[in-house]
């Protein structure tokens, strides 16, 4: 038995595999944001222009809110529009970008622009105070005359947050912990089978093996020595002491069940008398397959000399599974990575009541063509196997 840290490892290793496609969007959004954040939490830059009151004819007392008044008029607003592009979404030119102080009993006013970058600040404060500085003036005499008294200029870069280029290897890394989490949690929260030692673990029932079944197009059952570790498997069929063997799985997983059957039909055909038991497509492609003749196993042989035949049902609709309880073994196919919890269910549903219950593993493979129809014949299959072994010796060498 593995110890359980190599037992996480494993199941950690099987997610990322399972899951490539969320972490590989966690890695590509942690890469992404993480330059995105580092510019929006960079403090922006403010630069400073003074204007200065050459002569006053009103009272210096209201001259701040007068100031005010004419800064928020929408004359500063509009030149500062006009040079440097309307405002970012839900933001304002003043006080966002542009802002005014004007000190109480001062004739002086300060015009402050901001933005990330320093010079940029430096324009846009110099553009506001010509601007303000025209406005202020227009009334003439009554108010007085202004003039600027230092324009803007760049401020000393702030220390920055986080720099743009080491943000984005600090993103990667954020992104790669981000996938971990995400994937740890998914196989923390579904438990899943990935093995069948953790199926057998998980529900008490015995595992055949695992079984590598290839991807086919709709309508194509791959050929019997594309499975990998099916031998094996019907192997261990083969030394049951039943007549009949049904091959179950929960609606969802019809698909991979039918490849399972054929393929262990066909392969059974080659050492015993065998009868499908299933959709006739599904049959027509067994029959079409078999060998020219059986050769069956003499300590099966019935009362009357007749070899007793192996009957192999593929189906999981609830009255083809009422077998005769005392000569039938039901193998539940089992997905790779099926939650703990759905497979306890189907073996609760599928299993129970017969000679034996088996569980067994499928593993998906790679895209082959496999069979389309009965009519096609599989190239290279036609000579004769004496066991089930010797077909796997022969499978294993192409």
């Amino acid at each position: 038995m593995n110890e359980a840290g190599s037992d996480a490892l494993h199941l950690l290793r099987w997610g990322l595999r399972r899951y490539r496609a969320l972490f590989a969007a966690c890695l590509l959004a942690g890469a992404v944001l993480a330059p995105y954040v580092a510019y929006q939490l960079t403090e922006p830059a403010d630069a400073e222009a003074l204007v200065v009151a050459q002569r006053l004819d009103m009272n210096i007392s209201a001259l701040p809110r007068y100031g005010q008044a004419v800064f928020n008029n929408g004359q500063v607003a509009e030149a500062v529009a006009a040079k440097f592009g309307p405002p970012a979404r839900g933001g304002r030119i003043i006080p966002d970008r542009v802002s005014l102080v004007a000190d109480q009993d001062s004739i002086v006013f300060h015009v402050i622009g901001t933005d990330p970058d320093p010079q940029t600040a430096a324009d846009i404060a110099n553009t506001a105070a010509g601007a303000f500085i025209q406005a202020l003036n227009a009334p003439g005499v009554g108010v007085g005359a202004f003039t600027l008294q230092t324009p803007a200029a760049p401020p000393a870069p702030r220390g920055a947050g986080l720099s743009r280029v080491l943000a984005v290897p600090v993103g990667v890394a954020a992104g790669l912990a981000l996938g971990l989490a995400v994937v740890s949690a998914l196989l923390v929260a579904r438990r899943p089978v990935i093995d069948g030692a953790a199926a057998e673990e998980a529900t008490g029932v015995p595992s055949l093996g695992t079984v590598t079944v290839p991807r086919t197009r709709h309508g194509r059952v791959a050929l019997p020595h594309q499975f990998r570790g099916l031998v094996p498997v019907c192997r261990h069929l083969l030394a049951l002491p039943t007549s009949a063997v049904v091959v179950a799985s929960r609606r969802r997983d019809t698909g991979i069940r039918e490849q399972v059957s054929v393929a262990i039909a066909t392969v059974l055909a080659r050492v015993r008398d065998v009868r499908f038991m299933g959709p006739s497509r599904l049959a027509a492609m067994v029959e079409e397959h078999k060998p020219a003749a059986n050769r069956p196993d003499p300590v099966e042989d019935g009362p009357t000399g007749a070899p007793v035949p192996l009957t192999v049902v593929e189906s999981s609709e609830p009255l083809d599974l009422v077998q005769p309880p005392l000569s039938t073994a039901v193998v539940l196919v089992v997905p790779e990575g099926m939650a703990a919890a759905a497979l306890r269910a189907a073996v609760v549903e599928h299993l129970g009541g017969s000679a034996e219950a088996r569980l067994l593993m499928i593993r998906r493979g790679r895209w082959v063509r496999g069979m389309r129809s009965p009519h096609l014949h599989m190239a290279g299959q036609e000579q004769e196997f004496d066991t089930v072994g010797s077909a796997d010796n022969a499978w294993s060498r192409r």
